[in-house]
């Protein structure tokens, strides 16, 4: 089927329309006028594609995407969405055109990967800058607790092992602050990562928290990890199991194939709430600030682990790092 001529004007424009494709197609979805003459995208000619319809132009796939927009297009309905082909994300806008009583469509698309791309990694900055803010709130109020409790311990008895207290919590300060900027900034590698011993970190993690008369046990196992991200990992997973279970929980750390366990005797995690609990700002139940899942989340994320929630031989949570 020939293509209707058109002024020169008019050609110049499609020929030379920025960044994009002009297309006028029929009610059969057949292409009428296309151009440039070049594509810019695929490098096509247009005179190879002018009179073939659009299952003789795609595959399959995008085809099942384009077909009803397009046809919607012919009824009178204009459209504006993205589409990926051949790696790359287009963004096409449709207009109905009568002419000469015919119903056709007009299609103009242009590439936009990169647009996009920014504009995702700029959302995930965002979000990972609000996290972050959250993080360093939660995170470092425990040892700032402490510190000050150290500190009012000694201006009460004078006793300087509570300078050594102060220190010991200020320096997990120092320690959390430049994790969580790690985090914030996903810049842990796998280089950075050393054999460490699951339960000394667990119990360093208990000693740094309240546990009031909470239980843990521990089995022996090691594992390639940053040691101070891990112990935040296990805080806040203490945190979570005192603060749910009561000062009677009990909690226990030991190996999985290809990982570890963190386990409590509390009340457990309902199966419906189990995906929603590692969300920003979710939470459940006791005061708590719906960060520390989410912090334990990443960094499971960070050293390569996926984590799953189930339930203990009590009925409590079942955290499993794999």
């Amino acid at each position: 089927m020939e293509h209707t001529p058109l002024p020169d004007g008019y050609r110049a424009l499609v020929d030379t329309f920025p960044n994009g494709v002009l297309v006028l197609f029929d009610a059969d979805l057949r292409y009428r006028i296309i151009g440039p003459e070049t594509l810019p995208f695929s490098r096509r000619r247009a005179t190879e594609m002018v009179g073939k319809q659009l299952g003789e132009l795609f595959p399959e796939e995008t085809v099942t995407e384009l077909e009803p927009k397009l046809r919607d297009t012919i009824d009178g309905s204009s459209r504006s969405f993205d589409t990926e082909y051949q790696g790359r994300i287009h963004h096409l806008e449709t207009r109905s055109v009568r002419i000469d009583d015919e119903s056709y469509g007009v299609l103009v698309t242009q590439e936009v990967t990169d647009a996009r791309q920014t504009a995702a990694e700029l959302e995930r900055q965002n979000e990972r800058l609000d996290q972050f803010a959250s993080m360093v709130s939660h995170d470092l109020r425990n040892p700032l607790a402490v510190a000050l409790a150290e500190l009012d311990q000694y201006r009460e008895t004078g006793d300087e092992a509570n300078l050594d207290g102060v220190a010991d919590a200020l320096g997990r300060v120092e320690d959390l602050v430049v994790d969580l900027t790690a985090l914030a900034r996903s810049s842990t590698s796998e280089k950075e990562h050393e054999r460490v011993s699951l339960s000394a970190i667990a119990r360093d993690a208990w000693k740094s928290i309240d546990t009031q008369s909470a239980t843990l046990e521990t089995q022996n196992s090691t594992i390639d990890a940053d040691r101070s991200q891990l112990q935040a990992l296990f805080e806040n997973l203490f945190r979570n199991a005192v603060g749910h279970g009561g000062s009677h929980v009990t909690v226990r750390v030991g190996p999985v194939d290809e990982g570890f366990y963190a386990e409590d005797t509390g009340e457990g995690i309902p199966p419906e709430k189990r995906e929603q609990v590692f969300e920003h700002g979710f939470t459940t139940s006791y005061g708590g600030s719906g960060v520390g899942l989410t912090i334990v989340r990443r960094i499971a994320e960070d050293h390569d682990l996926d984590v799953s929630l189930a339930e203990s031989p009590e009925g409590g949570a079942r955290f499993e790092f794999r």
